[in-house]
């Protein structure tokens, strides 16, 4: 598996995103826990800047604002949407991220 990149996103309310990776898979991943959170997630909490929910073209990353305060890694959510841990990735899996 190649990194995944979200190629679609709807931005939902409170602090839930449905998502469509490159590869197919969809799902709505929840980010409450980040925004109870606090430090940069606190942003969150503005329903505009929430709202200004975007990819990120060369990463496939979801990122808010003019991109560099927040953003959230592609993997991590495609984790989260799949159900899966970092752990239960394959080694091949992991070696195709790094490339």
């Amino acid at each position: 598996m190649l990194s995944p990149h979200v190629v679609e996103l709807e931005v939902q309310e409170p602090y839930k995103l449905w998502l469509r990776f490159d590869d197919g898979i969809t799902g709505i991943v929840d980010l409450s826990d980040s925004a109870a959170l606090g430090g940069v997630f606190a942003a969150w909490t503005d329903h505009d800047f929430w709202r200004s929910a975007h990819i990120v073209a060369d990463s496939g990353a979801v990122a808010w604002g003019d991109g560099t305060e927040v953003d959230v890694c592609p993997l991590s959510l495609y984790l989260d949407v799949t159900g899966q841990s970092f752990d239960e990735l394959s080694s091949e899996d992991l070696s195709a991220i790094a490339d």
